[in-house]
């Protein structure tokens, strides 16, 4: 399932999501409440590079506890350019996040990304080609049961097919959430600026409202 091609979607996705870091800078917004460029950059390098760092801090260990807390402070001194960089080069050849690159990253490279473009007043929704919808229409299928947890039923549907996701327990009606499958993965990950169409009876549609959406 590894995708390590230079004109893959993960690597595209990659690459611009490194550009719009860089040129927006560490105190750039995002879509996502109280993160800024620099809180969605350590995101992606602890979980791609440093995953120690993420629970390092917290163990109850205090020597292990304080070298996690140095190298994440290491981390966080680099400059911004460094950050960017680390992040664009990937992890290491043998690192088995970049040996299932697409199957790990394809989703997150291109929401993040989106959640920086989003962030600017004067964004517009990107025109993806058919392959690429495909690709993410591929993942949201492998994902979409897991991402949203409602009581109605949902189906999904878009130019590349539908995904009918099941109520989480007692059905309270069902809603058809229509776009493409790239905006359909922004809405099944909690993304409110989705570009999607939802339609139902109206009390269905309120019960969607409750939904978990996302990991």
């Amino acid at each position: 399932m590894s995708d390590t091609r230079a004109d893959s979607l993960v690597q595209r996705e990659r690459a611009a999501l490194a550009d719009a870091l860089e040129a927006g800078g560490p105190t750039a917004p995002t879509v996502l409440p109280g993160w800024e460029a620099a809180d969605l950059l350590e995101h992606l390098l602890l979980r791609e590079q440093r995953p120690d760092l993420m629970i390092g801090p917290k163990l109850p260990v205090p020597p292990l506890a304080r070298k996690a807390q140095e190298g994440l402070e290491g981390l966080r001194a680099l400059p911004w350019a460094d950050r960017v960089e680390k992040f664009r080069s990937g992890p290491q050849k043998l690192s088995p996040v970049r040996v299932l690159d697409g199957l790990m990253n394809t989703i997150e490279y291109y929401i993040h990304h989106e959640d920086v473009r989003r962030a600017q007043p004067d964004w517009e929704p990107r025109t993806l080609s058919a392959e690429d919808q495909a690709e993410l229409f591929a993942a949201l299928k492998r994902m979409g049961r897991m991402l949203v947890r409602a009581d109605v039923e949902i189906t999904l549907m878009s130019p590349r097919g539908s995904i009918r996701i099941p109520a989480k327990k007692s059905s309270r009606g069902a809603v058809s959430v229509q776009g493409n499958p790239s905006e359909l993965v922004l809405w099944t990950f909690g993304r409110d600026d989705a570009q999607v169409s939802v339609q139902g009876e109206d009390s269905a549609i309120r019960a969607l409202e409750n939904a978990k959406r996302g990991v």
